[in-house]
């Protein structure tokens, strides 16, 4: 068996040929089926996994199921190389009893992060006394009729050392965050807290809805630059010898973080440290390898009998004890009551079918709409839905309105695609679009023009500006054109020279869109299926729009991508599965 040939025929990566060719010439035995699997470890995790899962035969390309062994074979080929160890062993490749084979640093990530979870799953010393939360949680007024999940939420933070919150857009999470920091600084002692997100935008966005609702100047940094990770110190700047100086660190869009970070994370952190993470668990997984967020929240939240009597006790809370047990006991609450989709509303109504799987139930509510919100990705609908969610940002642009009602009128719509490249990308659409435009008259075929919307693709601290931001080129008060940025309600100019890496945004991908809201979208899709199509795709696409979606797809592509649940390859939860709560 000739195993580089048969990567190359089967169109592996480069990155995985070479890395199996590497793993080949250390071998002293040069077996083919360990370099054969090498290269397929290498592509699983450019795919977002964290392992490879020799069980799960019928995953693996067409072309390399015909050359594998029984799996009894393939195991015992692994375990003669001196390439591969045993948990616990320094080699190259780790191989678990389970079958799942891991590189070696992301096996010793997904440890570390499993071993310090575990070390959390404990009730906090620092908590308000009783009457002051009770008398707070009596002025927190809210009406729903059932369970009020964000009270429980802020109470889980507040007792527990580690807290996951999960809930999906108009959650209330925002709101979440803003009264665990008021009960936060009803302590005596007043907690050292930190903020942060994986992402400078997401970052930025706390920390503005933070200082809106509270007048507090809270900072909140992305977590690289609060863990000190940088190209000279991929591992941050803390470790358990010297921690972060914090008391609290609060996480938000915990969806976006990998093994490998949260492994940073939680190895910086004081072991006296509180640690509370927020995030949509059904969102898209982070762009690196692991899904942390949604393997803990697998399973359904449980609570003890000491926890739903105390909850009880400060917040007339009727909190039933489950009889399951989650390894997350007490520290796992999944916020269940959209303030944002109105109760019968389609978006709401999409977003639940796609994440149940119901294919046909998704396109016929697409198609009932009217006109029908589901329509086949040709050019012309392409075209049609460009000028139409455009329509608004492009007469005030012409019509040389403020640049407020500019932007705001380009942050109203958005095309989200599914890929960067490829005949129905984020590349052909913004081509597109500035074709359509050309013909009525602007300049588009300048570098920078008024109204060429842009998005930065590259954190610049110096600037405040942060991967994800988007403004507009637009004439400044003297007439010259500059890149021009609402944030919170401010105007900022920026010279375009001072601009940092940035690209045109008429389309973006899903992907670049979590964390964005906007009052209408248009998905588009590409007219073959694949595999990065998936339901948790849809599901995040839909749920930026506020009010209305237009999905252009293929009938058949949609189907295939809703019935896809992207499941990343995992030890974590069943290392987690040997927790108990304290």
């Amino acid at each position: 068996m000739n195993a580089l040939k048969i990567l190359r025929e089967a169109g592996f990566s480069e990155l995985a040929y070479h890395f199996a060719a590497y793993i080949g010439r250390q071998q002293q035995t040069e077996d083919p089926l360990v370099t054969l699997t090498a290269g397929l470890l290498s592509e699983t995790i450019s795919e977002g996994h964290v392992c490879l899962n020799l069980n799960d035969f019928q995953s693996l390309n067409p072309l390399v199921q015909q050359v594998l062994p029984d799996i009894s074979l393939w195991l015992q080929s692994l375990k003669q190389t001196e390439v591969v160890g045993q948990p616990g062993e320094f080699k190259p490749l780790i191989l678990t009893a389970d079958g799942l084979l891991y590189l070696y640093r992301y096996w010793q990530s997904e440890q570390q992060v499993a071993q310090a979870i575990k070390q959390r799953l404990n009730d906090s010393d620092m908590l308000p006394a009783a009457d002051t939360l009770t008398t707070f949680m009596t002025d927190w007024q809210n009406s729903l009729p059932d369970t009020d999940w964000q009270k429980v939420a802020v109470l889980s933070a507040l007792r527990r050392q580690l807290c996951v919150i999960s809930g999906g857009p108009g959650t209330g999470k925002t709101t979440v965050v803003l009264k665990i920091l008021q009960c936060l600084q009803l302590n005596e002692d007043k907690p050292r807290i930190a903020l942060a997100a994986p992402t400078g935008k997401a970052a930025a966005r706390l920390q503005q809805a933070i200082s809106q609702h509270t007048g507090e100047q809270y900072v909140a940094k992305t977590l690289h630059r609060l863990l000190g990770i940088s190209a000279r110190f991929d591992q941050g700047r803390y470790s358990a010898e010297r921690p972060l100086p914090v008391d609290v660190l609060i996480v938000d869009e915990a969806s976006m973080i990998d093994i490998n970070l949260m492994a940073i994370t939680l190895k910086a952190l004081p072991l006296h440290a509180r640690l509370i993470l927020l995030g949509d668990s059904d969102q898209l997984a982070s762009v690196e390898s692991g899904a942390v967020l949604a393997n803990l929240c697998a399973d359904e939240p449980s609570f003890s009998t000491e926890f739903s009597a105390w909850t009880k006790q400060v917040s007339e809370i009727d909190l039933p004890a489950t009889s399951f047990v989650n390894p997350l006991q007490d520290s796992l609450v999944k916020l269940q009551h959209s303030y944002r989709f109105a109760a019968g509303g389609v978006v709401g109504q999409l977003a639940l079918a796609v994440n149940q799987g119901e294919a046909e139930k998704v396109t016929d509510l697409l198609l009932n709409q009217t006109p029908s919100a589901l329509a086949a990705p040709t050019t012309e609908h392409i075209q049609t839905q460009l000028l139409s969610g455009y329509q608004q940002f492009i007469e005030a642009i012409e019509q040389r309105k403020d640049a407020v009602s500019c932007i705001q009128a380009f942050e109203a719509f958005r095309m989200l695609c599914a890929v960067k490249q490829g005949t129905q990308s984020v590349y052909s659409v913004n081509q597109m679009m500035s074709q359509l435009l050309a013909k009525r008259g602007w300049r588009t075929a300048q570098p920078f023009y008024p109204g060429r919307p842009i998005m930065i693709t590259q954190n610049h601290y110096r600037q405040n500006l942060y991967n994800g931001d988007v403004g507009v080129v637009l004439p400044n008060i003297d007439g010259e054109l500059q890149a021009c940025f609402l944030f919170g309600g401010e105007l900022r100019w920026l010279p375009l020279s001072r601009l940092p890496a940035h690209e045109t945004v008429f389309a973006m991908t899903v992907h670049k869109s979590q964390g964005s809201e906007f009052d209408h979208i248009a998905l588009l899709l590409p007219d073959e299926d694949s595999a990065v199509l998936s339901r948790e795709l849809v599901y995040t696409a839909l749920t930026r729009a506020r009010q209305t979606v237009q999905i252009l797809s293929t009938q058949t592509v949609l189907k295939q991508a809703v019935q896809r649940r992207h499941q990343r390859e995992s030890g974590l939860a069943q290392l987690l599965h040997g927790a108990k709560s304290a």
